[in-house]
């Protein structure tokens, strides 16, 4: 008798715009030779797994992502390690889009069936409380300023994920011809760095926001990160840039910003105090010094 294979599918039916049902899902991942179980993450008690699994399909966006790894990366030594799946469905999707992965059911079934493993990196934080890890970055500046003022932004009006990524596309723009930029001193590989930055941010990826790409050359299966730093003489270049994001086919632009390569770990204290860990934000009393260590091939990943 061939063994039943287990799949749990873990889904956020409230991502971005909603055009994938809990039936087509489970559906789909069962024409694959697995028995699914479904699980929406907007319900208490969602991060219950069998035993049995070997097979975690996460719908959703970036933030369920994040929310799902943080229970799975919680596991015990003893506990198999969990290949993942994804199905991309909320509004940025940057973390999907670094790795090339289709946001439909067709290209998840393909995934599921070529079972084509990636072994992703993630950053492990010390000395921030309450946040241990980050998978697709973390920073300080604007990009934690705008995730802050999108939460009070009135979205009623937007109907579609593209609304929503253009409107934060303006939103950035603005907090970045008015933003203050804050003292910082980071330490990347022995090497110091030291200014004041409109915006420093630690990228496993290539994009941030709303699908803004500080990192062209990320990969987070490469055993690297890249820190993007930008100053004050580069705000305008950085605006620029931005403008020329919504443009339907933006052309190719030279980034108008330092990127510096980190091959094994960082320390920065920056005088900012408010930072963003994922989609996360971060209040600290204080500036302090935070500590950034790569920890390579943690995650499975199918692409």
């Amino acid at each position: 008798m061939q063994d039943v294979k287990y799949a749990q599918l873990l889904h956020n039916p409230k991502a971005g715009d909603g055009d994938h049902m809990k039936e087509d899902l489970i559906e789909t991942i069962a024409s694959c030779g697995f028995s699914c179980r479904y699980a929406s993450t907007k319900i208490k008690g969602w991060d219950r797994l069998k035993n049995k699994t070997m097979l975690v399909v996460i719908a959703g966006g970036d933030g369920t992502v994040r929310q799902v790894l943080k229970r799975l990366l919680r596991r015990r030594i003893l506990d198999k390690q969990l290949t993942i799946a994804l199905l991309p469905a909320g509004t940025a999707n940057n973390f999907a889009k670094t790795l090339g992965i289709p946001m439909t059911l067709s290209g998840l079934k393909r995934a599921i069936t070529g079972w084509q493993v990636r072994k992703i990196d993630i950053g492990a934080i010390g000395n921030l409380p309450d946040v241990k890890f980050f998978l697709e970055g973390m920073g300080y500046g604007l990009l934690p300023r705008l995730i802050k003022e999108m939460k009070t932004v009135d979205l009623s009006g937007v109907k579609t994920a593209d609304e929503e990524l253009t409107l934060a596309l303006d939103k950035l723009i603005e907090i970045a011809q008015q933003y203050e930029p804050k003292h910082g001193i980071l330490t990347i590989d022995d090497t110091r760095y030291e200014g004041s930055y409109l915006l420093v941010e630690v990228l496993n990826i290539q994009s941030v926001g709303p699908n803004v790409i500080l990192a062209p050359k990320a990969d987070p299966a490469d055993g690297k990160f890249h820190v993007a730093l930008l100053k004050e003489a580069d705000r305008e270049a950085f605006i620029d840039y931005l403008r020329h994001l919504h443009h339907p086919r933006p052309r190719r632009q030279k980034v108008p910003w330092q990127l510096v390569e980190v091959n094994h770990s960082l320390t920065m204290r920056c005088d900012n105090r408010l930072l963003h860990v994922d989609d996360e934000l971060v209040s600290l009393k204080k500036a302090q010094l935070v500590r950034v260590e790569i920890r390579p091939g943690i995650v499975d990943v199918i692409v």
